[in-house]
């Protein structure tokens, strides 16, 4: 949730860049020039300026919040890594939030169906 905050001005700046592209240039021709599919100085390009504008962002833009993302997805990890829970703790703790009982075993080798309940 913090790093949408974060990213607020960005995504609204985007969102700004984009509309003026889709109004100026069409919609499918900005998601190619985007995407860099389309190069800004092709022909099918009406405005070459903003096109010049839409392909930058995509080129900076996209990229920056692919590795925000991933960072984000890495600290998480790092920080629960940290913390020292382990896998074991872990599976404990969802069982405890679900209402399993910690004592529920599942019927191994000779036991029976339901013998920990």
């Amino acid at each position: 949730m913090l790093m949408l905050i974060d990213f607020l001005p960005m995504l609204f700046l985007l969102a700004v860049i984009l509309l003026l592209g889709a109004w100026l240039l069409g919609g499918r021709i900005t998601y190619d020039v985007l995407l860099s599919n389309t190069p800004p100085y092709d022909q099918d390009v009406r405005n070459p300026e903003m096109g010049w504008v839409v392909w930058i962002t995509g080129w900076l833009v996209v990229p920056a919040f692919i590795g925000a993302l991933a960072g984000e997805a890495v600290g998480y990890v790092m920080e629960r890594r940290m913390t020292g829970i382990t896998v074991r703790q872990a599976a404990e703790a969802i069982k405890e939030e679900l209402g399993i009982a910690a004592s529920q075993q599942p019927p191994g080798p000779g036991g029976t169906p339901g013998a920990g309940q």
